[in-house]
């Protein structure tokens, strides 16, 4: 959260789809209400300015297949991004959470293409992008990234969208750009961060600080890690882990296991 902190007052400016009450067109819906999809369209279209919502009933959802098809690559500092890009109108960027990819977004992708340039973005280690080794994974350098998406790809003042470590990165973007490439954020279940230990004032969790830096330690070592993400990554586990954190049971079809547990798919 301190990083939010010290980003926070900086960007531009903030619109969130969240209502205690209204299911979100987000990624984890499996079948949103048609009505909580159109408005998440409407929200998008007042941060541009925009007047209502169109009558016209929301696309229906991408199949992995053709959002696989649809995807095409950015180099970036020599790097293969992978990315898709579809509709017209005020551009959108879609960015994925942890262990996730554009697939992810196959529910959102069509209703916001309706009334938008919806782009969105394989982060790289994930999806079809290069995964290279000893590359610095970092909140910061994901946020280098989709700033020089904006400015290379995208080439206008854009939108962010972020689920998880996704949003995240998104804010620290924000927060960092110079220019006018970001209009706003749109953010979705945001994380404190990758590894917030350190900032926890918690007299509970201090007394298990040996524990926790014991814990980071082993996940360094690289026969563990792959061991312990190998067994994560089986899709029993995988369902059991989404079914676990998702609100909406229903969401949680074999379709969005797969688009977990296979990393290496374009989109």
């Amino acid at each position: 959260m301190a990083a939010l902190a010290h980003h926070h007052h900086r960007v531009l400016s903030f619109t969130s789809f969240a209502t205690p009450t209204t299911r979100l067109p987000c990624a984890s819906s499996s079948s949103p209400p048609t009505h909580a999809r159109l408005r998440g369209a409407r929200v998008l279209r007042h941060a541009y300015g925009g007047g209502g919502g169109s009558s016209a009933p929301p696309a229906a959802g991408s199949s992995l297949e053709e959002l696989s098809r649809s995807c095409t690559t950015w180099s970036w500092r020599g790097m293969r991004v992978n990315y898709l890009v579809r509709g017209e109108g005020p551009p959108v960027l879609l960015v994925h959470g942890f262990g996730a990819s554009v697939a992810h977004w196959r529910r959102n992708i069509g209703v916001l293409s309706e009334s938008n340039t919806v782009y969105a973005i394989d982060l790289l280690g994930f999806g079809a992008s290069d995964k290279p080794a000893g590359f610095s994974y970092t909140m910061e350098t994901w946020a280098e990234l989709i700033l020089e998406f904006l400015d290379e790809v995208v080439k206008r003042p854009t939108v962010l969208v972020g689920n998880s470590v996704g949003s995240l990165a998104c804010v620290i973007a924000a927060s960092d750009s110079t220019r006018d490439l970001v209009r706003g954020l749109v953010l979705l279940n945001c994380s404190g961060g990758m590894n917030n230990k350190a900032i926890v004032d918690d007299w509970r969790i201090k007394l298990l600080l040996p524990l926790l830096w014991l814990i980071d330690f082993l996940l360094k070592q690289k026969s563990i890690a792959s061991a312990l993400f190998g067994r994560v990554k089986e899709r029993e586990n995988l369902k059991n882990i989404l079914m676990s954190v998702y609100g909406n049971k229903d969401a949680v079809d074999d379709e969005l296991v797969e688009c977990f547990a296979d990393h290496k798919r374009a989109g």
